[in-house]
């Protein structure tokens, strides 16, 4: 067991208090459950219209690890939570053994080796490995040994987090692999400098404007962002003010005449002279940083659009594109899917056809209805009103997963529920966003509610460990 300081375990003078679970958490559970148990019925029952309770069908399969999945709630709703911080580190270890060995032995499906094949089931150990990985973060951030404003223990959490993720995405599973980067909402809970974070961010949007407006434009717009940040503009210094517009003036000019060098140059020139001139007062390691920023993120974007345009093949090229660029695709090739999501969830109008009255949902229009896409369906046949229902049970979910984890005076309590709302927000913010266009298409399920037993299960068992920790309160 990882040693927890006071401050980082227990702080109250009193015993803490067992009290109910949190009913609000597990009814948002059920009706999520519920709601997807339906839409698969509502999906393949054309298919299966003679098997549907058959385990062999996709509705009896979900059912059965439904089934299995409300047992494994029970048992860990009442089973002591204070296990998990003894057995983080084992459980860690046996998903990263389980990750190597899918690579030698896994079974490839749709072009991962992902899944291990028992015959008569399957599963995916990459999403033990969430929770696995969730457990020990928790672990090490209730420790005493962890000071996240130090750089070794930055150094190991970040390393915790990475491991699992690169063995993911040798399966190939990037999609997968990405949700990883949500236990980052838990380590800048515990004090994680937001500066790496504004770093990330700044190099995101380099590389999405680089691919989107080309080199140009984004290093320009980095040079006047960064200066608008920095600068003290005020009415007493309305001069700054007005060579700012004029600079901001001169790049939309050029972007608009096709003549994006030119503004860029200016950039640099404003920049440089707002850096050494307007800006005196600052330390040489000041402009430093400036300087060496900039230099990094235009490095980041020149190898971006290169990378691209030169290394990616067609068909990873296609998938960048569907999101960011969609006027790019074939509609009837790499193209297709997104259309046909986009015209089921508008169909649905305000209420939706009715349930089984989805026609694009009952002639099979839109694929991976059943897992990647299966929040079409949801538009299509219960609307506006039905999909805002579902987003609304997933706040709740997230909100009340972090209610339990500030209501506590445990420290791993905190950080595991921390850990386990990043994983439920990231995961149906980006599928959700996937079925509309506004995320990227990185096939990963929607907790809960697409098809997949290996997912439900350890999505339950995280929510279930939660219910026991919201059985103590302060």
């Amino acid at each position: 067991m990882i040693r927890s300081s006071s401050k980082a375990g227990y702080t109250g003078k009193r015993a803490i208090k067992t009290s109910g679970i949190d009913w609000i958490l597990l009814c948002s559970y059920i009706g999520l459950v519920i709601t997807g148990l339906l839409m698969i019925y509502t999906t393949t029952y054309n298919d299966y219209t003679d098997q549907m309770w058959s385990l062999s069908s996709p509705f009896g399969g979900q059912l059965m690890w439904a089934g299995i999945s409300i047992i494994a709630i029970i048992v860990l709703t009442f089973l002591d939570w204070h296990i998990w911080n003894s057995l983080s580190i084992p459980i860690y270890l046996i998903s990263v053994a389980s990750l190597l060995l899918v690579l030698i032995f896994g079974n490839e499906v749709k072009g991962a080796t992902s899944w291990f094949d028992l015959g008569f089931v399957s599963f995916q150990p990459s999403e033990f490995a969430k929770l696995g990985t969730a457990m020990v973060s928790a672990a090490l951030l209730s420790s005493v040994h962890t000071k996240l404003s130090e750089y070794r223990s930055q150094f190991i959490m970040v390393g915790l987090m990475m491991l699992p993720a690169l063995l993911i995405i040798l399966q190939p599973d990037p999609g997968s692999a990405l949700t990883f980067a949500s236990l980052m909402i838990a380590y800048y809970r515990f004090g994680m400098p937001a500066i790496y974070y504004l770093g990330f961010l700044s190099i995101f949007l380099t590389i999405v404007f680089s691919l989107t407006h080309g080199f140009y434009v984004a290093i320009s717009g980095i040079l006047l962002v960064w200066v608008a940040f920095t600068s003290q503009f005020s009415r007493k210094n309305i001069t700054l003010v007005l060579i700012f517009v004029v600079v901001l003036l001169v790049n939309i000019l050029c972007y608009q005449f096709g003549v994006m060098p030119y503004a860029l140059v200016t950039s640099v020139i404003y920049f440089l002279i707002h850096l050494f001139v307007f800006n005196a007062s600052n330390s040489i390691p000041v402009r430093l940083s400036a300087l060496g920023g900039l230099a990094i993120l235009s490095l980041i974007s020149f190898s971006s659009t290169f990378a691209f345009e030169n290394i990616l093949k067609p068909h990873q090229q296609d998938r960048i594109n569907v999101w960011l660029q969609p006027e790019k695709c074939d509609p009837r090739g790499s193209l297709y899917n997104l259309i046909q999501s986009k015209v089921a969830i508008g169909s649905g109008g305000l209420s939706g056809k009715g349930y089984l009255n989805g026609t694009l949902t009952k002639f099979n229009y839109v694929p991976e209805q059943t897992t990647d896409f299966i929040f079409s369906s949801i538009g299509e046949e219960q609307g506006f009103l039905g999909s805002a229902g579902v987003v609304i049970l997933f706040l709740i979910m997230t909100l009340r997963l972090i209610n339990i984890g500030e209501n506590s005076n445990y420290s791993f309590i905190k950080a595991f529920c921390y850990a386990i709302a990043g994983f439920v927000f990231i995961h149906f913010f980006i599928n959700i966003g996937m079925t509309m266009g506004v995320s990227p298409v990185i096939g990963i399920p929607l907790p809960f509610v697409s098809r997949g037993g290996t997912a439900l299960l350890v999505f339950s068992m995280m929510i279930g460990i939660s219910l026991n920790m919201s059985r103590e309160s302060r």
